[in-house]
């Protein structure tokens, strides 16, 4: 099992993260230091990318709703896009990044960004 993360700045506090493979117990370590970096160094906003994400367990879970939670106590926000019907499935199952607040591209994203200034 193997999970890679990119990181694409998007404005000096928001950022795209970008996850290939499986988000599990054996692959979240990366994950979660990349987003703490992230918060860290000033990030208010996390858009996932899980175009490429083939599974989510639950460490995965944690992790992300981790984030939210630090991010939302600095008024910051995790945001999801391009989220495949299967890892949307499991988000509605625990209810949490639902699919009305997912971003369909980076240009979905761009205008949310450009209207938020």
């Amino acid at each position: 099992m193997i999970l890679s993360v990119s990181t694409t700045e998007v404005t000096p506090t928001a950022h795209i993260l970008h996850l290939n493979g499986m988000l599990s117990a054996v692959t979240y370590q990366g994950l979660e230091k990349e987003i703490q970096g992230l918060i860290e160094s000033g990030a208010t906003l996390l858009v996932l990318d899980l175009q490429a994400l083939e599974f989510l367990g639950s460490t995965g879970i944690r992790v992300l709703l981790q984030a939210l939670k630090t991010l939302r106590a600095k008024g910051g926000d995790v945001r999801t896009m391009q989220v495949p019907k299967a890892i949307q499935d499991v988000f509605d199952l625990v209810q949490l990044f639902p699919a009305s607040q997912a971003f369909a591209s980076k240009a979905d994203l761009q205008r949310f960004l450009d209207t938020a200034k």
